[in-house]
């Protein structure tokens, strides 16, 4: 019995001190990384959702909830890069601009037009009309202010998420070939069915990615 304590303090000790010394390891980290999510899904029925510029597709109801999903680094100098990836068709000039003005509200000179990018998955499953160009919002019967709105708002936050959980962390990069990916593709598009927010169309598209 008393060998068996002994046996299980020690692994105690292993265990801690193990966890010390991985938490001085990160706390030397050249990088500070943070992350944050936040929902923008945006007006759920009656809009017309962006990508196929069909005036059929109509959303009805809400599969998954969308989200912008942020991801800071700032290195040792103090330079940062924010990327945002948004379950949207794509990214918008007019959204991008009115993100940096809330932000440079709140952080003066730290974000800008020159270290946030905003990317979209290019999901047709989304809402549209949140676009500045006519031809674009032509099928969404113009601008589409509840789009807009849920778009800024969620793209905000989540950049503020991802700055006040700034911390030591480590990148890595991995290099590698996927196989068959031609033969992958030729079958995913064989016999898709529709499920996106319940509106028919001849392509599968889920309405958002889970979070």
């Amino acid at each position: 019995m008393m060998e068996l304590l002994s046996l299980l303090r020690l692994w105690i000790s292993f265990f801690f001190i193990s966890t010390l010394l991985l938490l001085r390891v990160d706390s030397h980290s050249e990088y500070l990384i943070g992350m944050g999510s936040y929902d923008i899904t945006g007006p759920a029925a009656d809009v017309n959702m962006m990508g196929y510029a069909n005036m059929e597709q109509v959303a009805s109801g809400i599969h998954f909830r969308l989200r912008a999903r942020t991801f800071i680094i700032s290195d040792p100098e103090g330079k940062r890069v924010a990327f945002v990836n948004i379950d949207a068709c794509m990214a918008s000039q007019i959204v991008t601009l009115k993100v940096i003005e809330r932000l440079k509200a709140r952080y003066g000179d730290l974000y800008t037009e020159k270290n946030v990018g905003i990317s979209g998955i290019h999901t047709h499953a989304g809402p549209g009309g949140y676009l500045p160009y006519v031809v674009y919002i032509v099928t969404s019967l113009g601008f589409v202010r509840q789009s807009f709105e849920a778009l800024v708002n969620g793209i905000e936050n989540s950049i503020i998420q991802a700055h006040e959980n700034l911390s030591p962390g480590s990148i890595f990069i991995n290099k590698g070939t996927i196989e068959d990916v031609d033969d992958m593709c030729k079958e995913d598009d064989v016999g898709k069915t529709t499920s996106a927010s319940g509106v028919g169309s001849s392509r599968s598209e889920s309405s958002s990615v889970p979070p």
